[in-house]
């Protein structure tokens, strides 16, 4: 506690004045050695048994003691509590012999262990102006600048549209379908700043911390332009976003799949304005549907979203998954998947984050299973949505619902594949780019050759295809590692049921299973090393929400 709250000595009018205020139990009190050392350095001459007769009363009010009779001028200094300011009071004698000096001032603010930020112009104003007691800022610290940290200015969307630099910016929860031309600017990353390091008077230093770096990097139909200040597209379509990448697809817009059209494969994004039938099968870099998809099959190697539902589905995403829900469906999401009505007897797998929107959303029966966080409504039918036709007497079991988190052994062979895959890439376009130069070497010595020229061309052709590839694996390998990164936060994954849980649902955390004997609510599944813990949701639902995926609207 600082010495000014325990007690206050004060020189007014040619008085001494101490205020002691009542000493609670427990608290910390005024020390009796404390108050004499600094009577001592005032050069206050008193009588012992007034000061002790002050200290014990601890009226709160200001007492005196004894008159001033020192010749000398007083000098009080008070530190604020952080140490950035010091304050001092000038308490002159009534007879003044001898002029206070700067190096007078200078002393007994080193005595304070006083040697930064120390303003002497003002000391040299206080003493020829004779500002006499009035406490006043003669030290200051220098506060910590911490630096600001890069964001993206999203130029391909209207200004009233961006996203302000003050938010934290994940570009793949942007619902974003803009048309673009070739040239057009699409981002501007403003560079993160260095702190400034401050101090306090007493001369310890206060770090600064430095702003993180915003990365973002062209992908396909994107490049930087020539100062390497933006990134522009490389030719028309649809802005697609990733966690760190911008590209341009071309967009094959279809009003339905059904059987007129049966299969679509499209190396850009397909946009379904209507529904998808059964039998159907949809493959594209991004799949967008504005209506429901039946016993069909979705791949896609980015996002897929779904305005409606799913229903008997087979779904592979390489990236993130939004539908407005899913019956009998199976669908292996790569990052994470957001439904919003309920999930019904469904097999789900995704890589970090899996989570049902609605506040009466629920998920029943199948198998729920994500590498780092689950949050769900409720396990089984809210009350509000249990068929009104059963009799009081007649049992309604539900299906077992498994929910699991953790990385599981699918997961990490994946992410062995990839780097596999990776390396494999990366090796074919190096061989590519050696037959490229050999070939274009030859070209120079002798005269052009159709042929030659032909094989030119196959080998640019196969060596982009391998630069594609390459970069696809590696950004994938990059959001692998991600998820492991949130899974060792996590310590092994979170289930969060906010609402009812019905019994006989499993959860799994790691290696350990919680079976739900009885029917509860708001509860949060984690890992301990004694097994599986219960905690309320709220308790650590604060914890880790930033770690889901939301959809911006």
């Amino acid at each position: 506690m600082p010495k000014a709250e325990l007690y206050k000595i004060s020189v007014t009018d040619g008085k001494v004045m101490l205020r002691i205020p009542e000493q609670l139990v427990g608290a910390e009190t005024a020390d009796m050695d404390d108050i004499q050392a600094e009577l001592h350095m005032m050069d206050v001459d008193y009588v012992p048994e007034e000061l002790l007769d002050i200290y014990n009363r601890t009226s709160g009010e200001f007492d005196f003691l004894t008159d001033v009779k020192t010749q000398n001028f007083t000098l009080q200094i008070e530190l604020s509590d952080d140490q950035s300011k010091a304050f001092l009071n000038v308490i002159p004698p009534k007879e003044i012999i001898d002029p206070l000096t700067l190096e007078q001032v200078l002393a007994a603010l080193r005595q304070k262990n006083i040697f930064q930020g120390i303003d002497r112009e003002f000391i040299e104003k206080i003493i020829k102006e004779r500002i006499y007691f009035e406490p006043v800022v003669v030290a200051s610290g220098k506060t910590p600048i911490h630096g600001k940290n890069g964001y993206p200015e999203l130029l391909f969307l209207p200004e009233k549209f961006r996203p302000s630099s003050e938010l934290s910016i994940n570009l793949r929860e942007l619902p974003v379908m803009q048309k673009v031309t070739e040239g057009q600017e699409l981002v501007r990353v403003e560079q993160a700043t260095m702190g400034e390091e401050g101090y306090t008077i007493t001369g310890r230093l206060i770090t600064a911390t430095s702003g993180k770096q915003y990365r973002i990097r062209p992908g396909r139909n994107a490049r930087f332009n020539s100062e390497g200040t933006h990134i522009i597209a490389a030719s028309e379509g649809i802005v697609c976003l990733g966690n760190d990448t911008i590209s341009v697809e071309r967009i094959k817009y279809l009003d339905k799949v059904d059987g007129s059209v049966g299969r679509v494969r499209f190396d850009g994004i397909v946009s379904v304005r209507g529904n998808i039938s059964d039998r159907c099968s949809v493959e594209a870099v991004r799949i967008e549907v504005g209506g429901s998809v039946g016993k069909a099959s979705l791949r896609s190697i980015g996002d897929i979203r779904v305005a409606q539902g799913l229903k008997g589905t087979v779904v592979q995403c390489g990236g993130s998954l939004h539908a407005g829900n899913m019956v009998d469906t199976q669908a292996s999401i790569f990052d994470h998947a957001v439904v919003d009505e309920f999930i019904l007897n469904s097999k789900v797998f995704c890589g970090s984050t899996l989570q049902v929107n609605a506040t009466d959303g629920y998920a029943q029966g199948g198998v729920l299973q994500a590498g780092n966080l689950i949050r769900l409504s409720n396990v089984g039918l809210p009350e509000n949505k249990k068929s009104k036709n059963k009799s009081s007497n007649e049992q309604e079991i539900p299906p077992q619902t498994l929910i699991e988190v953790g990385i599981s052994l699918k997961n990490r062979k994946q992410f062995n594949e990839l780097e596999k895959r990776a390396r494999e890439s990366l090796f074919a376009l190096q061989d590519d780019l050696s037959e490229i130069t050999s070939l274009m070497e030859d070209l120079e010595k002798t005269s052009l050759d159709e042929e030659k020229l032909r094989n030119l061309g196959k080998l640019e052709e196969k060596a982009n295809k391998n630069v594609m590839s390459a970069f696809a694996d590696l950004r994938k390998r990059e959001a692998q590692d991600e998820i492991n990164e949130l899974n060792k936060i996590t310590g092994g994954g979170v289930v969060f049921i906010t609402g009812r849980i019905s019994e006989g649902t499993i959860v799994n955390v790691r290696r350990y299973r919680y079976i739900v004997r009885s029917n509860m609510t708001d509860k949060a599944f984690s890992f301990s090393e004694n097994g599986i813990q219960t905690n309320s949701c709220m308790e650590l639902l604060k914890d880790y929400q930033k770690y889901f995926f939301e959809i911006m609207v």
